[in-house]
């Protein structure tokens, strides 16, 4: 009796170069933790730290981040940025300790943005003048939403072939719309369409930038390697007590909604990104602080001293190894 013939072997699959994404979350003034996070791990590169992604996506105060490191503006100098622009973008008052308090802040937003723009709208003319998107050096996907006709929006450089729509642009009207948060900033119009926050659909951007490397530069998810950093809200809770009959007030109250948002939709981006990625996927984040005043417009010295402190140790209980393995970044010395 002849001997059955062995099966034949599956051919491996070739080898393909990895795809390193970087995805930064939204979250206002929270984005300092965010920034101090960039700014450390620049340091660690000893380089423009951009130049280690293929890809990077930002929402909200995660775009300005991301557009600044395309434009390859030093993330210290950023970090500067919060700490001495903060309070005039936002303000210098801390979160109303009593119910009255958060009451007479919740009125400031009532008929109109809580705040104008002018100083971040300055800020970012200052860092990055009348460059447009095609002026970027690295590639760049930043979300916002078309308000008038109720659409999302990404706006994107002109890295891809079905990704040249927006090379035009200035960066500075991007990060205004990216950012422009729903009774917190106005409405920001550019070529006749009002945008606002992205954080509306996609405060943590790492599924717009996995869709925008699969079906536009033809990467395969394998090839993927993607690092997504938060903005210190993973776990949030309300400072006070949540009641089955909150309204408007109470949903409003100490940026509750807004926190939320961003809490849970990051924390199911993050489930998500997990199951298709597998250890390709690497996140970073820090615990809320629940009971130390923070929020989503609180920029007072002991907000940012805080926020500082939280990045400084996610990054001491970062698994270095995914991060050297990954994305070749390791603190000097290792």
């Amino acid at each position: 009796m002849a001997e059955a013939s062995a099966e034949p072997s599956k051919p491996a699959k070739p080898r393909l170069p990895p795809f390193r994404v970087l995805s930064l979350a939204g979250g206002g003034f929270l984005g300092l933790y965010t920034a101090t996070v960039l700014a450390e791990l620049e340091a660690w590169n000893g380089a423009p730290l951009g130049r280690r992604f293929d890809l990077i996506a930002g929402t909200s105060v995660g775009g300005i981040l991301a557009l600044a490191l395309a434009f390859e503006i030093p993330m210290a100098n950023v970090v500067q940025i919060f700490i001495q622009r903060g309070q005039q973008i936002f303000s210098s008052r801390g979160l109303p300790a009593s119910r009255m308090g958060r009451l007479f802040d919740l009125t400031r937003q009532v008929m109109g943005p809580k705040y104008t723009g002018n100083a971040l709208h300055k800020a970012l003319r200052a860092e990055l003048g009348e460059r447009t998107l095609a002026d970027a050096v690295r590639p760049v996907v930043i979300p916002a939403v078309d308000v008038s006709r109720s659409l999302t929006k990404v706006f994107k450089t002109p890295h891809a072939h079905g990704s040249r729509g927006d090379a035009h642009l200035r960066a500075m009207d991007v990060a205004m719309a990216t950012s422009a948060a729903p009774a917190f900033f106005p409405s920001v119009k550019i070529e006749g369409r009002l945008y606002a926050d992205g954080g509306l659909f996609a405060v943590a951007p790492d599924q717009v930038a996995l869709h925008e490397a699969e079906h536009f530069l033809g990467i395969v998810p394998r090839q993927v390697r993607m690092l997504s950093i938060g903005t210190a809200t993973a776990g949030y809770q309300p400072e006070t007590e949540v009641e089955a009959s909150d309204g408007a007030v109470g949903w409003l109250d100490e940026g509750r909604l807004l926190l939320t948002l961003i809490s849970v939709q990051q924390q199911h981006v993050q489930a998500m990104m997990e199951d298709r990625l597998g250890k390709r996927y690497l996140r970073l984040d820090a615990p809320w602080p629940r009971g130390k005043g923070l929020g989503i417009d609180i920029a007072t010295p002991a907000a940012a001293e805080l926020l500082a402190d939280l990045a400084r140790k996610s990054l001491r209980s970062m698994p270095l190894d995914a991060l050297r393995r990954y994305f070749r970044l390791a603190p000097p010395g290792e």
